[in-house]
């Protein structure tokens, strides 16, 4: 078979050792594509590949995909997307396609099968504050693993947390961080990322931010607790804080406006969660930000069953479809 493009992935196509079982939807703006796919002659393993894309910014994909395995290499935690083996070669979690043009670089991981908590969040509207507190918990205590080994993630938003497994009711609610290729060292000023979830100190692109001991050395972290307010903040009122129709007004939105409590919208939540989110999670000064082990204290006090009450009826969505 002759190298076919990245744009005519199929099932039944061969990626190195692996036959691809199903292609995952395009994202917009994404650096790869996800593939499900099968060792061949061996049905019954699976594993997501993730394949970096070609075009005029390779080079920028293909160490991207590179710096996510490495940076993956560093992790482990039940809340963090596990590694599989591709490759028998130097390092056997990527390889490279030589079945599709250019043979871009991939990597294997898990097949998470439960869906993105975007789908969740979207199939079943605002979540009760002991199930947002508990995904809230474990995504956190997930960060305060890779923040001790010396990371931020830099993208923590729903369609980046997948249920591991399918979600039956009665079965424990598992989620998994995904999608590393944004992820640095703690002291590194990230600016790429998801504008909506994105730390105000992370859109002062072109500005010198200052030294780390004038900023802290933990603004990677504070960023990454930034976005887990406002996805606690999502989960609870069903849409996130601060809105609007571009780029550059939801960043302005982000850098000066005040957010409108969660009280206004659930009078259920208690005025000291609202505070804790507000002023506690998105305080635009990053050093009057708590930490990642003051939101999982926190947030663990009301985290209630971690187990799932009911499962969106609509078609489930992945991650990497927008």
């Amino acid at each position: 078979m002759s190298p076919y493009p990245l744009s005519e992935l199929k099932r039944g196509h061969p990626v190195g050792g692996f036959e691809i079982l199903e292609v995952y939807p395009e994202g917009r703006g994404g650096m790869a594509r996800v593939v499900r796919a099968g060792r061949k002659g061996k049905a019954d393993t699976e594993v997501a590949l993730k394949i970096s894309r070609g075009g005029p910014n390779r080079d920028y994909f293909a160490a991207a995909i590179q710096k996510e395995v490495e940076v993956l290499q560093k992790l482990e935690h039940r809340g963090v997307v596990r590694l599989s083996p591709v490759s028998d070669g130097k390092n056997r979690f990527k390889e490279r396609a030589i079945e599709i043009i250019d043979s871009p670089w991939y990597f294997g991981m898990e097949v998470l099968a439960g869906g993105s908590l975007e789908t969740y969040v979207r199939g079943l509207g605002p979540l009760s504050l002991g199930e947002a507190a508990a995904i809230c918990h474990q995504v956190g205590e997930a960060l305060d693993h890779i923040h001790g080994r010396g990371f931020a993630h830099n993208d923590i938003k729903p369609d980046n947390v997948l249920f591991r497994r399918p979600l039956v009711v009665g079965d424990r609610l598992e989620p998994v961080l995904i999608d590393f290729g944004v992820a640095a060292k703690l002291v590194k000023q990230q600016v790429d990322g998801s504008v909506v979830y994105m730390a105000p100190e992370r859109l002062q692109e072109g500005r010198d931010p200052g030294p780390p001991e004038a900023r802290g050395e933990e603004t990677g972290a504070k960023g990454d607790v930034w976005s887990l307010g406002i996805l606690f903040y999502r989960m609870l009122v069903g849409r996130e804080p601060f809105m609007g129709l571009s780029d550059r007004s939801i960043t302005s939105a982000i850098q000066r406006a005040t957010p409108e409590a969660i009280a206004t919208k659930r009078q259920d939540i208690p005025k000291e969660v609202d505070e804790f989110v507000l002023e506690g999670c998105l305080a635009k000064d990053p050093r009057l930000r708590v930490s990642t082990e003051q939101f999982n204290s926190f947030i663990e006090r009301f985290s209630g069953d971690w187990r799932v009450r009911r499962a969106p009826k609509a078609k489930r969505r992945l991650p990497w479809q927008r």
